[in-house]
């Protein structure tokens, strides 16, 4: 179980169908997270890990703008954003998909396939990718044994050494590791919206792993690394350094036999 449930970002005119979607996404064991405005939209993009951003079409801000860079983002470009509006105006669904929403739906549409499409990035299944049986390569191992002595930018090296000599999707791993031992360095750095970004672009990378692959214990690293972040989060502009750093978790290796 990890520490908090995946966020879902909830920017909805309506107050009434903006409860509707909240308790379906609580019931399926997500956390809404509402915005109102192009600010709030792209601070809870930025701070909130999402798996799922849902746009109403017709709420009065500038939703093609924040659309827009959130893809520019590279710690954000990647969540899933469905618009949606009236079946009658294809127009505006057309404008959704130019400014790059991977999907712009009728409204009806959406309150049809919500309890799907939820589920479908809440919980989706753990699948173990192809290499996910075998050993950590060398390079890998030693990715591990750096990030462990807390050499975050020295792991770096070795997990994309690892990455680049690995064709399988099991390479995603490695840069998901990767990336959060760069965010614990941001972390070292005093920077926090770095930090932020780095967890961003990590985080989802692990999310789909099953517990164990290639003998790292994955959602155990994920799990902690997620208290981290969120000990970040919630702290503000002002954290304790010295107690997020003595926080910062270890890749634990099962050994074979």
């Amino acid at each position: 179980m990890l520490p908090f449930p995946p966020a879902v970002v909830l920017c909805i005119e309506d107050l009434l169908f903006s409860e509707r979607m909240a308790d379906a996404v609580r019931h399926l064991g997500g956390t809404p997270v509402a915005a109102g405005s192009k600010k709030a939209f792209l601070r809870a993009m930025d701070q909130s890990l999402p798996v799922l951003a849902l746009l109403d079409l017709h709420i009065d801000m500038s939703w093609e703008a924040a659309i827009q860079t959130v893809r520019l983002r590279p710690h954000t470009r990647a969540v899933p954003i469905y618009g949606f509006g009236r079946h009658t105006e294809p127009e505006l669904l057309a404008r959704a998909r130019r400014a790059g929403a991977d999907h712009a739906w009728a409204r009806s549409r959406i309150v049809e396939e919500l309890p799907a499409l939820l589920e479908r990035h809440i919980n989706p299944p753990l699948v173990m990718p192809d290499g996910g049986l075998d050993p950590l390569s060398a390079d890998a191992a030693e990715g591990v044994r750096l990030f462990n002595a807390g050499r975050y930018h020295a792991q770096h090296e070795a997990f994309e050494d690892a990455w680049n000599a690995e064709p399988r999707p099991v390479r995603e791993m490695y840069q998901g590791i990767l990336q959060i031992g760069l965010a614990f360095l941001q972390l070292q750095n005093r920077n926090r919206p770095g930090a932020i970004k780095m967890f961003g672009r990590g985080v989802p990378r692990l999310r789909p792993l099953p517990d164990v692959v290639q003998g790292v214990q994955i959602r155990r690293f994920l799990s902690e690394s997620l208290q981290v972040f969120q000990a970040l989060s919630n702290a503000g502009r002002r954290p304790d350094w010295s107690r997020l750093e003595r926080d910062l978790p270890s890749v634990h290796v099962t050994e074979p036999g």
